[in-house]
């Protein structure tokens, strides 16, 4: 691990609230997410939507769950287009122009008693408000419950710092709205029937969940030290998890694994709308910084809104950024342009000018090693590399070492040659998950 403090500029201002960002004059929100599965758009051109309405659906081959699209915004559909996505993709859009009244916005929204719901009831009613579970890949929340009834455990563990040290969006909801993080952790472990609870704190965190909150469900509270990096990761979490001491009557949490419900405080809090409010997920919270920006907020983003729009409410450029890159400055994905559309996957856009970048021009690898001292789970990343591109060629056994790949992005954070060995590795478990 690394400290926080050798791998990026940390933000140090918290904040005390979140701001709500300026509502879109058109909204482009993305119809197709996923490219194995078919999309089906039930409204038209001219058709007027209201807040909130579903305007169409996505199935994967063989899938039983849906996953729903709604309209964030009520108005009327303008046009079919093309909509840039944060990742760098594109894929077939909505653009909707603001108009008319909205269904939940500046309404008083009454809590449901969703506690006499069956677990199946819950579950539909989450595919139903297309709640997106934004811990590590994004991905159905309905889904992933449905997957973990049939795994080998049901247990939660709600991570409540952020896995890049360069955002605060985690933290910042888990601390602010501890309440409705708490509600949507309950509503969870009915839907999923857990068998436990795992808790992890930052070191020195003010925040207060006690362990009886779950009733008869066990729980296990463990701090971790946030500021060493990589330290909110599935395999990291796994492994701290099973070598912590733990009481008597807590050995059932040795059996954690991948296979369990990883989530965040932003999952949470949309899972609380969703089914205590009733609420579709149509926002979510973005932490906006960088020092090509004016001002650094934490704004509640509507779906399909522009990243140029949120530079207008931050002020503006003091100096043009060299990029833009959203969740992270290691985890990270860079944007092309301004005109990208937040989605519901997205926790912090940093603007960052070219003065605190590193040269980003490869050069061939000069065998310096460093690349396999910082990774945390042993591999060598320069091998996977040199066999990717059609050097060295590797051992069958070295080459599966890419499975215990965690996507750190240490090895690429050190490479004084810029080589994309992260992604390299990812393209190999891709591969070999498509076989």
């Amino acid at each position: 691990m690394k400290t926080v403090s050798n791998l990026v500029p940390v933000e140090r201002y918290e904040f005390p609230d979140s701001v709500r960002a300026f509502l879109p004059k058109f909204a482009v929100i993305p119809m197709k997410k996923d490219p194995d599965s078919d999309f089906t758009c039930i409204v038209h051109e001219n058709d007027f939507v209201t807040e909130g309405q579903i305007v169409g659906f996505s199935m994967r081959e063989g899938s039983i769950h849906k996953s729903y699209v709604h309209s964030p915004v009520a108005g009327r559909i303008v046009a079919f287009e093309k909509c840039m996505l944060p990742d760098g993709s594109d894929c077939d859009g909505l653009r909707i122009r603001m108009e008319g009244a909205f269904s939940y916005l500046g309404k008083e929204l009454r809590p449901t008693e969703w506690q006499w719901n069956s677990p199946e009831q819950l579950l539909n009613t989450i595919e139903e408000k297309g709640i997106v579970n934004t811990f590590g890949k994004p991905l159905d929340l309905a889904m992933q419950i449905s997957q973990c009834k049939v795994s080998r455990g049901r247990f939660i563990v709600v991570r409540l710092y952020d896995d890049d040290p360069s955002h605060m969006t985690d933290s910042f909801v888990a601390k602010r709205h501890t309440a409705q993080v708490i509600e949507g952790i309950h509503i969870l472990s009915h839907a999923l029937k857990t068998q436990g609870i795992v808790l992890l704190k930052q070191k020195k965190s003010q925040l207060e969940i006690k362990d009886d909150e779950f009733g008869s469900i066990p729980v296990f509270s463990m701090e971790v030290d946030n500021k060493k990096y990589p330290s909110g990761l599935v395999q990291n979490i796994v492994a701290m998890v099973k070598n912590a001491p733990k009481e008597s009557g807590q050995e059932i949490f040795n059996d954690i694994s991948e296979f369990g419900l990883f989530v965040d405080p932003e999952t949470l809090f949309s899972l609380y709308e969703g089914i205590v409010l009733g609420k579709p997920a149509l926002e979510s919270f973005v932490h906006v910084s960088g020092n090509s920006i004016r001002s650094s907020a934490m704004l509640k983003v509507r779906v399909g809104t522009s990243i140029r729009s949120i530079v207008n409410q931050c002020g503006g450029f003091i100096i043009p950024p060299a990029k833009i890159i959203v969740n992270g400055i290691i985890m990270g994905s860079e944007v092309k342009s301004l005109d990208t559309s937040i989605t519901k996957t997205v926790k912090s856009i940093a603007f960052v000018p070219s003065r605190n970048l590193s040269d980003d021009h490869s050069s061939p690898c000069v065998r310096c090693g460093k690349c396999r001292i910082v990774c945390p789970e042993g591999i060598y990343p320069d091998l996977m590399y040199r066999h990717s591109i059609g050097g060295k060629q590797v051992g069958s056994d070295m080459l599966r070492t890419f499975m215990l790949c965690s996507g750190c992005g240490l090895c690429n954070s050190i490479c004084p040659s810029r080589l994309p060995l992260s992604q390299t590795i990812e393209l190999l478990r891709n591969k070999n998950e498509d076989k």
